[in-house]
């Protein structure tokens, strides 16, 4: 053989397997999971790589991609921004996925979002709930309500459900928590509400004894807080035991397993509400029904205890049949794949899912639940 067809022939050989990047030996489509696997964070990670397993299984049992085969690839964000980075780009670069599901926290997935944008990889991004994440580029979509929808649709329920004239937000200071503080007064005070206390506190001061002082002074009619769960935790052990009665909403939504276990006592005494997207319970869907039944005894038997499905984990079953829908209808070329993902209409077990111009979900196919603490540490959804 001559040395230029030795050249051409690697030239050739390389543009082949470039043109079979992104595809595993046997021709299945790959996807990166980027989830928090280890850190304070697994608590939510584990059980929704299991959902997105279930999820992968009947996507290639029922043909739900077509002709295509789904394969996982899962990596460790551990819910922070240097690790989602690092993760996104080892799955994009070495794994050669062709469609990014992540992260958790929002800092973590805005950084894995970067990854995807720069390697033009579609990402969905189903938990994280930051304002403007979708806004990384144009394969970037975000799958969950965003911030500014939640607090506009938990505004009119606490004015729905909630008599007040005067109300204290208590926030952790950072973005999740400031941006909450930023949508929730404009909400209220628009609402006539007066605002008689407004704190953002670092995640750090466990503390928080002055802050619950200071409630005391102010006497507001309800006091709205997004807490992170930990600290949801410590604030409603003292809140307790300061024997206030000013109702409490709380933004965040610690996943039950955790802070019931925790406080259940507590929080059923000063009947907590909470912003939810799901409950199990009376009020599930078939599609939930369905989900539930599967993944309450799969994570029975993985995690050696029981464990409640929570929205976080159909919201991952969810992305991953989001994937193999657009993947049945528009193929797995790049461009084709996104075009099919902008145009998705699709019914899935938390919501109907369909993005705005902006490539985020529009909010009116989900329903927003406030749910109460009962004394006896259960939960219930407020009617």
């Amino acid at each position: 053989m001559s040395r230029c067809a030795i050249v051409l022939f690697t030239v050739l050989a390389v543009a082949c397997s470039r043109g079979d990047a992104g595809r595993s030996a046997d021709g299945a489509f790959k996807i990166g999971v980027l989830l928090p696997l280890t850190g304070s964070t697994a608590w939510g990670g584990q059980p929704a790589r299991l959902a997105a397993e279930i999820a992968a299984r009947d996507v290639n049992d029922r043909r739900l991609a077509g002709d295509h085969r789904v394969e996982l690839v899962f990596a460790d964000g551990a819910c922070e921004p240097r690790a989602a980075f690092a993760a996104a780009d080892k799955l994009v670069q070495q794994d050669r996925v062709q469609l990014l599901i992540g992260e958790w926290c929002s800092s973590a997935s805005i950084a894995a979002a970067q990854v995807a944008s720069d390697a033009k990889v579609p990402m969905l991004v189903q938990i994280s709930t930051a304002d403007g994440i979708a806004d990384a580029g144009p394969y970037v979509f975000q799958t969950i309500m965003p911030n500014a929808a939640i607090q506009a649709r938990e505004g009119k329920l606490l004015l729905e459900h909630f008599t007040f004239r005067k109300a204290a937000i208590l926030v952790e200071n950072n973005d999740f928590g400031l941006s909450f503080r930023r949508n929730m007064r404009a909400l209220l005070e628009q609402a006539g509400v007066s605002i008689v206390l407004d704190i953002p506190q670092d995640r750090q001061d466990a503390n928080w004894y002055a802050t619950i002082t200071r409630l005391e002074e102010a006497a507001p009619d309800l006091v709205v807080m997004s807490i992170a769960a930990a600290q949801a935790a410590n604030f409603i052990k003292q809140y307790a035991e300061s024997r206030l009665t000013f109702p409490i909403f709380s933004d965040y939504t610690p996943p039950p397993f955790i802070f019931e276990r925790q406080v259940a006592r507590e929080a059923g005494a000063i009947g907590l509400v909470r912003g939810a997207f799901f409950l199990s319970g009376p009020r599930e869907t078939p599609r939930q029904q369905a989900f539930t039944s599967r993944f309450e005894p799969a994570a029975e038997q993985a995690f050696k205890e029981k464990r409640t499905a929570l929205h976080w984990d159909l919201a991952t079953y969810d992305a991953v049949l989001l994937a193999a829908d657009a993947l049945k209808r528009g193929g797995p070329e790049r461009e084709a794949l996104v075009a099919a993902l902008g145009s998705t209409r699709l019914d899935g077990a938390l919501g109907r899912y369909e993005f705005d111009a902006n490539r985020v979900v529009k909010p009116e196919g989900f329903d927003f639940l406030f749910i109460r603490t009962t004394r006896d540490g259960g939960l219930e959804v407020v009617e």
